[in-house]
């Protein structure tokens, strides 16, 4: 269960982190420890640490400066004008993401229904079951970082490593958009019942549905996105 792991160790240490700039500790602008530091303060690794920061600076809390580290963006979460503000600001950029989406994932879950082993499709439904305990919580951090895994594990599921590589990049520039968008409680609904479909396909082994409903999931988040920004 790496990518449960992975889940709720990463989800700890942006919590505490997060935590601690809200507590005021931290003004706009000031550094943070480094990542050394902060892993030992958390007794986790440098790779959590890494993947935490990575999260914060997609929920906009810092922004890493090349050679100089981690530093405080802002001190408060965001606000719904301001969601909404970066939905629209971002439109165009986020359409480029889905339309390559559009073309990628339904592949992927074609060839995870060929491919994957019953463990894999295990896998991918034990991150399902996290993201619908993140739906009952409404922890919007935890439904990024469970979505982001349900549809990486897919993608791993295909065997296919150029697949999974350029997967793996579409994610790191899409996690903004997770981030926030899930901050966005009209989402959290529209985003279960799709992962349900598609997890009902890939357990069936049938491809066709598997691509079908895929297709539907990313037409609907770009329905959320087009709502966001009305």
């Amino acid at each position: 269960m790496r990518s449960i792991n992975r889940i709720s160790i990463t989800d700890e240490a942006v919590s505490q982190i997060r935590a601690e700039i809200l507590s005021g500790t931290y003004k706009v602008g000031d550094r943070l420890a480094t990542e050394n530091e902060l892993a030992e303060q958390l007794g986790v690794g440098r790779s959590t640490v890494r993947e935490a920061m990575r999260m914060l600076k997609a929920l906009g809390f810092i922004e890493i400066r090349q050679g100089k580290g981690a530093f405080v963006a802002k001190v408060s979460e965001d606000t719904d004008e301001k969601l909404r503000d970066w939905f629209t600001s971002n439109k165009i950029r986020l359409a480029d993401f889905m339309e390559v989406r559009m073309s990628l994932e339904p592949l992927a879950v074609k060839l995870a229904v060929e491919r994957a082993d019953d463990v894999e499709i295990a896998d991918i439904e034990k991150i399902l079951e996290v993201f619908e305990g993140a739906v009952d919580t409404g922890n919007a951090l935890d439904l990024a970082l469970s979505d982001e895994a349900f549809h990486t594990s897919i993608a791993e599921a295909s065997r296919n490593n150029l697949l999974i590589m350029m997967n793996r990049t579409i994610s790191e520039y899409f996690r903004d958009y997770r981030a926030r968008s899930f901050a966005v409680k009209a989402n959290i609904a529209d985003a279960l019942e799709p992962h349900r479909k598609i997890m009902a396909a890939l357990k069936a082994r049938d491809a066709v549905a598997g691509a079908r409903e895929m297709v539907k999931h990313l037409e609907l988040s770009m329905e959320d996105i087009d709502k966001v920004t009305r």
